[in-house]
């Protein structure tokens, strides 16, 4: 046969891209104020990720040494806390105002309360 334009004994082999690990569970987007740029003893810059959560003092995780390194790591930390949530939620009926239901009586109005006003009148 005749020669081809691409001789394919002597091309190299393309390493396979490495896939970009992707961001999940963050619901909304990333803002300034949860990120701190520092640099590390060498003199590299490096990011830290600001962490609040009602009822427990800031915390501060990293240092990264990309913004979307620490994002990915709070994706990851979402991923728990959504666990715990879910958790939450399944249990929240034991702390809960259990809802009262009123309904019409015979030959009257139906009586309408505030639920929440209505837990302290029993």
């Amino acid at each position: 046969m005749g020669k081809s334009l691409i001789d394919t004994d002597n091309a190299k082999a393309v390493a396979p891209r490495k896939k970009r690990e992707r961001i999940q569970i963050m619901e909304v987007k990333s803002r300034e104020e949860w990120f701190k740029l520092s640099r590390d003893q060498f003199g590299r810059p490096v990011w830290f990720v600001r962490v609040e959560v009602t009822g427990l003092r800031p915390r501060r995780f990293g240092p990264f040494s990309t913004k979307h390194k620490g994002l990915l790591f709070l994706d990851h930390l979402l991923n728990g806390v959504v666990d715990g949530m879910v958790d939450a939620s399944n249990d929240l009926e034991r702390y809960q105002v259990r809802r009262r239901c009123f309904g019409a009586r015979a030959g009257h109005y139906p009586i309408t309360e505030d639920e929440l006003c209505s837990q302290w009148s029993r």
